[in-house]
């Protein structure tokens, strides 16, 4: 299984959409067989085109736009958006299965078509 982390001095790019920087890791077995670093296209056709050639199965990243998302998607990748924290320790959770815990949620992102982390709807009043 193949995967990219969008890289920005070895931390979860805040933006994939600008993310020049990419981090390809292969994995079998929980254990990293393979890894390199590697510097994308910032046209979205060809950043999918450079995933797809490498046989790219999910993309991690910080934010994201809702279209990139979409077309990343529709291109068959799987998307785990609105992650932050160091590189290294990402890629572990990501191994362990635990990337998708808070503790790497950037801060103030719950994920889309949520609520504001459980706030509620609306604006409170004292």
């Amino acid at each position: 299984m193949k995967t990219v982390f969008s890289v920005w001095q070895q931390r979860i790019a805040p933006v994939f959409d600008t993310a020049r920087q990419v981090h390809l890791v292969d994995a079998a077995g929980g254990r990293i067989t393979a890894e390199s670093d590697h510097e994308v296209d910032a046209d979205l056709s060809q950043r999918i085109a450079w995933l797809k050639a490498r046989d790219v199965g999910t993309v991690v990243c910080g934010a994201i736009s809702r279209p990139w998302q979409e077309r990343l998607e529709a291109a068959g990748l799987t998307v785990v958006p609105f992650v932050s924290g160091e590189l290294a320790e990402v890629m572990q959770a990501w191994l362990d299965g635990t990337l998708r815990g808070t503790a790497f949620a950037m801060p103030g992102c719950c994920g889309r078509r949520r609520m504001r982390c459980g706030r509620g709807r609306g604006r409170r009043r004292f």
